[in-house]
């Protein structure tokens, strides 16, 4: 079984296929999250929610964030991996799933949909 971060929208109809795969990514996501340290960005933990109250965990509110902030830092990390293709075990598939991402994230701020990421177990 694989784990993936997948993006949420504050919409249950949001009007275009927001699927992300994201698995690439998240076998990676140590060495992107250091790259996002290194550059100033957020890391994934940062843009997650993960609903524990049904694991017994406290009940927490969702926390949404503008689909403007995820291109940025998508592409950051993109134009990163791009010029440093040896940060990251497979830059390749994590630049795909990051076009993954940005393609879902213009899509939301087109419709002036919000978002955050989720943790597929």
């Amino acid at each position: 079984m694989s784990v993936a971060y997948f993006i949420t929208l504050d919409s249950d109809d949001p009007g275009f296929d927001a699927f992300v795969d994201g698995k690439v990514l998240t076998r990676h996501v140590d060495s992107v999250n250091a790259i996002a340290a290194d550059i100033g960005l957020k890391q994934f933990e940062d843009y997650a929610f993960q609903d524990l109250s049904e694991f017994g965990g406290p009940d927490m509110d969702e926390q949404w964030f503008d689909a403007a902030e995820g291109i940025a830092w998508a592409t950051a990390l993109r134009a990163h991996l791009r010029n440093h293709p040896g940060a990251v075990g497979d830059a390749a598939g994590v630049i795909e799933d990051l076009d993954d991402y940005i393609r879902v994230f213009e899509e939301a701020e087109s419709r002036g949909l919000k978002w955050h990421l989720e943790l597929d177990l």
